[in-house]
């Protein structure tokens, strides 16, 4: 079984290293904002091939030219050391800032997200949440941040953005990778 995700995860990686390697960049760019932190190692490992799933689904489905800089820079700096830490949210808040759209993914928000989300109302990027539970508290976000509510809006229409839980809808990836 191992082998089989291993593998699974490897074509996830090329369908994205596509992004890249295609001459795409007339794509709108869209900033993945989900978490990373969790309780365990595990956890963060997870939410990090979350993060990279959102990216395929947000440039497949979608169709933007997607970031997610905690989709590969845990591998770099680690999130629990106060100054690596600093240097990746530096680093995400500056991608951000080269970004169209904000996307809400997944289920809650993390302390980290709130940052990008404050960053991104003030800027007066669009903010699309895909979790109706978290529509009021982003939307609440950015206008603490001074923006006008409707700089934040929800798209239900797209499951797979909420949440990459096992038993949950990934028909999407079938199409994605083939």
């Amino acid at each position: 079984m191992h082998d089989a995700m291993k593998a699974y995860h490897e074509s996830w990686e090329r369908e994205l290293d596509r992004q890249f390697l295609k001459n795409d960049r007339y794509r709108k760019r869209a900033y993945i904002c989900s978490p990373l932190s969790g309780s365990t190692a595990e956890e963060e490992l997870s939410n990090i091939w979350r993060a990279r799933a959102y990216m395929l689904y947000a440039r497949t489905m979608l169709g933007y030219l997607a970031r997610a800089p905690h989709a590969y820079l845990p591998m770099l700096l680690c999130d629990h050391v106060a100054a690596e830490r600093a240097l990746a949210l530096q680093f995400g808040l500056q991608l951000l800032e080269q970004s169209e759209v904000l996307l809400i993914c997944g289920d809650r928000i993390s302390r980290g997200m709130k940052g990008e989300i404050h960053h991104a109302a003030q800027l007066g990027i669009p903010i699309i949440v895909y979790c109706e539970d978290l529509y009021l508290d982003v939307r609440k976000l950015a206008t603490q941040a001074g923006a006008d509510k409707k700089l934040v809006t929800i798209d239900e229409t797209h499951p797979a953005l909420v949440s990459n839980e096992p038993g949950a809808d990934r028909s999407w990836e079938v199409r994605c990778l083939a």
